[in-house]
Formats: C-alpha cells, structure tokens, sequence
C-alpha cells in the first residue's frame, strides 16, 4: 500500500510546487509589464 502512495504523494506535490512557481512567475510579469506601461506615460 505505502508503495503505491509514496510516489503518488511525491508527483503531487512536484505538481503543486511547480503551478505555484508558475503562478507566482506569471503574476511577476503581469506587474512588471503593469510598471513599465506607467513608466512610459
């Protein structure tokens, strides 16, 4: 049983932990291309 629920544990938070990056990436550049717009004006 501990055998099949060790990996599955393991690729979910692999998962998780990368959507998060990916997230946190994406709100970074959304503020950075925010600033620059009101930079230029």
């Amino acid at each position: 049983m501990w055998i099949r629920v060790i990996p599955i544990v393991f690729f979910s938070l692999t998962a998780l932990s990368l959507i998060t990056f990916q997230s946190l990436e994406i709100v970074h550049a959304f503020f950075d291309i925010i600033s620059n717009n009101s930079n230029i004006k």
